[in-house]
């Protein structure tokens, strides 16, 4: 068995002390990165739950203009089919009415004729005193021929002077000329009070957004902020259609946490969002109390490691002879550098004595640089991990060893393994790692994970003079140099004369 010497610690007390002020540090280091994993959970959490309440409002929004826009497929139909004389408008008078009480989410039907001037309302009293000849809905289907509806920007309401959102339809005189439009009105206070049945704390707010920028509604309901423009902030400029959405509220100062989602169909969208501060205050009184708990364990870890320090002085000798060298390499789970270099030499005189040959496989990972520059560090790891456990399972015979020889190379001694032994293993190995298919941009053509191989194959001499453990390692890495330089994924062999 190999026997490692071991470093004995100048004092266990003083030994004692400074692990226990490690450990000290080490849950106080623990807490810290649970504080911010806690938290980065939380706020993920946070989010999640924002962006749904925003996809549930937005849905909302969507439901509510496509009933507005049933209504006005329904009043379409009658004014091109009744017409518009007095007779019929009199008759719209009362059905607009009819349709529009129940619905607490339409303000009014109307219609206007084709040069802007009211002809019906479900508001009574208006009948040619309003025009919205100017307005930009009105120009939109006068100059269009298209029948779809349209979303107008937000606007004074000509009827009460209220903000109203509109949507709107063209319909058409017989003689498919132009006739008029039929419009209706949406109250932003609806969405505001709608908004409200919603918990989003008291410095949250939910916002319904047009798609050029302009807040339509919001809850808390603020007069001065309906109307206002975002379109410059870049978080919002460059938001897709559905995405988180933190910011600095321009109504209110308020730095909030929030979802966003823009609907598919009409061009609106939805900010539901909780104040930061509130949204964080629970989660920051557990941190305080579990920051207390976690001080007193601390002070007591401290206060018996530092009794404690005195009585383990008896033993010194017992806790030197547990320290001994690690054996293994910490990513791959294979011998060390150390490990290899020792064994080698041990089955090196072995072999001498019994005069068997012993064969090194030195192995390399192709374009492996390049699979971290495109892969990232973690997935490199992850990569030698994976040809590791593959070179282990090919070590099985007595005496092999598998080790991590250094970097990405890393190498199998095969003692009493001939040169047609050693290539067959070699050769096994670079199937089985190609078999993986493991994805690997930048190494053509395969364009997958594949390895070179240098084997070597000696018989070991008792004389230093002629032959050394060194001349395996030098033939191996000759080996391994050729099968690069024949184009990698391939076994080359060299064997001394």
């Amino acid at each position: 068995m190999t026997t490692f010497a071991q470093k004995r610690p100048r004092s266990s007390a003083r030994g004692l002390r400074v692990f226990v002020l490690v450990v000290c540090l080490v849950i106080l280091g623990l807490e810290g990165w649970r504080y911010w994993h806690d938290r980065g959970h939380e706020f993920e959490r946070i989010r999640a739950e924002t962006l749904n309440l925003a996809k549930s409002l937005t849905q909302h929004a969507q439901d509510t203009f496509e009933l507005a826009d049933a209504l006005l497929v329904d009043v379409v139909d009658r004014v091109e089919t009744g017409g518009i004389l007095p007779d019929a408008i009199a008759r719209l008078d009362v059905f607009l009415v009819e349709r529009v009480q129940p619905l607490q989410r339409i303000k009014a039907l109307s219609i206007f004729g084709d040069d802007g001037t009211l002809l019906s309302s479900s508001l009574p009293g208006h009948r040619g005193r309003v025009n919205i000849g100017t307005l930009a809905l009105f120009e939109h289907h006068r100059t269009s021929t298209s029948v779809d509806w349209f979303v107008g920007p937000l606007i004074r309401d000509p009827l009460g002077g209220d903000w109203i959102l509109t949507i709107s339809r063209r319909f058409n005189k017989p003689d498919g000329s132009f006739g008029g439009i039929v419009q209706a009105s949406i109250p932003p206070r609806y969405f505001g009070n709608f908004f409200g049945r919603f918990d989003v704390g008291q410095q949250g707010s939910i916002t319904l957004l047009h798609q050029n920028g302009t807040i339509l509604s919001r809850y808390p309901y603020i007069e001065r902020g309906i109307g206002s423009n975002i379109l410059n902030d870049p978080q919002f400029r460059n938001a897709k259609g559905s995405g988180n959405y933190d910011y600095a509220s321009p109504i209110d100062g308020q730095i909030r946490i929030g979802g966003y989602q823009r609907n598919h169909i009409f061009p609106v969208g939805v900010i539901a969002a909780v104040g930061r501060d509130e949204a964080f205050a629970r989660w920051n009184e557990e941190f305080v109390f579990r920051s207390i708990i976690i001080g007193l364990l601390i002070l007591t870890i401290g206060s018996l490691g530092w009794i404690l320090a005195g009585a383990l002085r008896r033993r010194e000798q017992a806790e030197a002879e547990l320290a001994i060298l690690a054996t293994t390499d910490g990513l791959t789970g294979l011998a060390n550098r150390r490990t290899f270099d020792r064994q080698l030499e041990a089955e090196w005189l072995r072999a001498a004595r019994q005069k068997t040959p012993m064969s090194l496989l030195l192995i390399d990972v192709d374009q492996f640089k390049a699979y971290n520059d495109i892969y990232g560090h973690q997935a490199g790891d992850e990569c030698l991990r994976t040809i590791a456990k593959t070179i282990a399972e090919a070590a099985r015979r007595p005496g092999d060893l598998a080790a991590r020889y250094g970097g990405e190379e890393l190498a199998i001694l095969l003692p009493g393994a001939d040169e047609a032994d050693a290539a067959a293993i070699a050769e096994n190995l670079r199937a089985k790692i190609e078999s993986l298919r493991v994805r690997h941009e930048a190494n053509p053509p395969s364009c997958i994970l594949t390895i070179s191989i240098g084997s070597a194959t000696r018989i070991p001499s008792l004389d230093r003079s002629r032959i050394r453990p060194d001349d395996l390692i030098t033939l191996a890495d000759s080996a391994l140099y050729r099968a690069k330089q024949n184009g990698r994924n391939r076994v080359a062999s060299e064997k001394a004369a």
